[in-house]
């Protein structure tokens, strides 16, 4: 196993551009340093420099100086999605690449393929010890979204198909290139359930398409419990595009079914589809709710099962390491219609953040800080409490931070921080559909009067169509990939095959 002191049996890092952080010193070896463009804030025009750091750092340690703190996987953006559903805007796909793409059908066997992969590697190129997933679970905030993720990460069968399938039998593929077939995902790695290697523990933040329709527009509660999501210009009378989203609805604009996968009309009037009361609207409760209902560990993936109004937390996932997930689409206001993609964290949160810093400061513990949105992504005009300047303010006044997790730009990025790195991983629904491997080493210095702690990073990118080869016949089911193929396709189409 990859630990500290001995290397893994299939070494998979190369040599590369490494990460080495104090707190006193920032690393030099950046390609390339620039200015952010002007941020507005409540206190004027905000600017700070940026130093872009390479996409993988996997130059070798020195494991006579350095001990691992652990080994985890980052991923993010899933966005299960319910292709049937009415509460869609696939007639704006010529504007947007997010209201319909492709690969969509595939969602489910992607983040499949993607846990996969994190087994082989758990397997065959050393112990991960924990994996987070940094929101957007959801492409549309759908009960039956959501629990399809919990579903997939816990290794049941799951059925994606949520409206007839009228394919005759002549359209209907193979079993195992048809992505409307019910298929049974692997799970992430469990002692006794996958073989004899560790469990791997799952954390979960929550992101804008978990919370809001489409991951952009409020969702309102009537009077009879019904929830929908107005839609801007309410006096439409909704004949090319509906007035409200409407997800257990009968009516949809530009339908999506097996028998008709897209690409969707520009121009649709709505069509009668049979309605499906698992496709209703999540509360934010609901969303803590399916996650701590979840058969895997660790109990609540961070989120409290005993409060599950609580969207935030913070959790030690190894020894000496902390963990502070944060929601980042919680705005102090929510107004219907409103455009709501773009983060903001509360000030309840920034007063937990601050005291679960400063209590890890005391511990002596590693920081790791994990939300759905990149800091630059933080806007007070969005309802944030904090400007993405002060929010990294926060973070480098705690040494203890090194890495701030993110998602939602559906692109990698690393940004060294000055004072820790902010690590933003590609989705997995969008090309090149990838995760992150990181590792966090860690030394004393004996020789520093203050015994500064040094911290390096090492980090690379891996896919769902990783070829990894099992180091022990015993663990070859593991290794076993049967919608290979399928999801082969999903990248081809996406763009990244």
């Amino acid at each position: 196993m990859f630990a500290a002191g001995a290397p893994p049996t299939d070494n998979p890092w190369q040599e590369g551009t490494d990460i080495l952080l104090t707190k006193r010193q920032v690393n030099k070896f950046a390609w390339v340093t620039f200015l952010l463009a002007g941020i507005v804030s409540a206190g004027g025009c905000e600017t700070e420099p940026v130093v872009l750091l390479e996409d993988e750092s996997t130059e070798a340690i020195d494991q006579t100086r350095y001990v691992l703190v652990a080994r985890f996987a980052h991923i993010t953006d899933a966005q299960i999605v319910d292709e049937e559903s009415p509460a869609r805007l696939t007639t704006f796909a010529q504007l947007s690449t997010s209201a319909w793409r492709p690969q969509e059908a595939y969602s489910l066997h992607l983040l499949d393929g993607m846990i996969r992969t994190v087994n082989k590697m758990h397997i065959a190129q050393g112990k991960i010890d924990f994996l987070v997933h940094t929101g957007d679970a959801a492409d549309n905030a759908q009960v039956n979204e959501i629990q399809w993720f919990v579903d997939v990460m816990d290794g049941k069968t799951v059925d994606p198909l949520t409206g007839p399938d009228n394919r005759s039998a002549i359209e209907t593929p193979d079993p195992t290139l048809d992505p409307h077939r019910p298929f049974a995902a692997q799970g992430l790695y469990r002692n006794g359930i996958h073989g004899t290697a560790s469990t791997i523990p799952w954390y979960a933040v929550a992101g804008n398409h978990d919370l809001f329709a489409v991951g952009i527009f409020p969702i309102v509660t009537d009077v009879f419990g019904n929830r929908t999501s107005p839609l801007p210009l309410d006096n439409r009378i909704g004949l090319f595009a509906p007035v409200v989203m409407r997800p257990t609805g009968s009516l949809a604009w530009g339908a999506i079914s097996p028998t008709n996968p897209g690409p969707p009309p520009e121009v649709s009037l709505p069509e009668l589809i049979t309605p499906n009361p698992a496709r209703r609207y999540a509360t934010l409760r609901e969303f803590v709710e399916i996650h701590s209902a979840s058969m895997t560990e660790p109990a609540g993936h961070g989120f409290d099962p005993e409060n599950p109004e609580k969207s935030w937390y913070s959790v030690s996932p190894t020894p000496g390491l902390r963990l502070i997930g944060l929601n980042s689409s919680d705005p102090w206001l929510e107004i219907p219609e409103q455009v709501y993609s773009e983060g903001a964290i509360s000030s309840a949160q920034i007063a937990f953040l601050e005291t679960e810093l400063a209590s890890a400061e005391s511990r002596g513990e590693i920081v790791i800080v994990a939300t759905h949105h990149p800091s630059d992504s933080l806007e007070l005009g969005n309802g944030s409490a904090v400007s993405p300047v002060s929010f990294r303010e926060i973070l480098r006044d705690y040494p203890c931070v090194v890495l701030h997790l993110a998602g939602h730009w559906h692109t990698s990025a690393t940004i060294d921080r000055n004072g820790f790195v902010e690590l933003v991983t590609g989705s997995i629904i969008d090309a090149p559909q990838e995760g992150r491997i990181v590792e966090i080493w860690k030394t004393t210095s004996d020789d520093s009067p203050n015994r500064d702690v040094s911290i390096k990073l090492r980090y690379r990118n891996f896919s769902h169509l990783d070829t990894i080869e099992p180091s022990d016949e015993a663990d070859a089911a593991i290794f076993e990939d049967p919608l290979l193929e399928m999801r082969e396709i999903a990248a081809n189409l996406a763009g990244g095959g």
